[in-house]
């Protein structure tokens, strides 16, 4: 005999319930059609279908609460490469490998890069 499955039931325990009579398939006829709502209920508020977990977070309460409160990840990023960018163009030269001189140069053309494709994109928005 095939198992058969519990049915999923996506009411909302806020919706408000008509009640039902004494009759056979007389029960609650109130339905609240609000589709946005039930994805969201279902899917939290995560447009894709796909979620991409980068990793194991010690806190993972706490990274929400910033990502909602403070920024998202591309915008904490940012301003840390803003920072980087006053102190490498002000960090002395002199004494440094060429290593070193190259990965200052290679973020400061990464930055440059940004810049340009933040300006393209709000040209385009326009």
């Amino acid at each position: 005999m095939p198992q058969m499955l519990t049915p999923v039931s996506f009411a909302d325990p806020e919706a408000p319930a008509a009640g039902g009579g004494s009759g056979p398939l007389s029960g609650g006829v109130a339905q609240v059609i609000n589709p946005w709502r039930w994805f969201t209920s279902v899917f939290g508020n995560q447009v894709s279908l796909f979620q991409i977990n980068l990793g194991r977070s010690t806190a993972p309460d706490t990274e929400a609460r910033i990502l909602d409160e403070v920024g998202s990840y591309g915008r904490q990023l940012g301003r840390i490469g803003d920072a980087l960018e006053v102190l490498v163009k002000e960090f002395p030269r002199e004494g440094l490998s060429d290593h070193a001189v190259a990965a200052l140069e290679d973020f400061s053309a990464q930055m440059r890069e940004i810049k340009r494709v933040k300006e393209k994109q709000r040209a385009s928005s326009r």
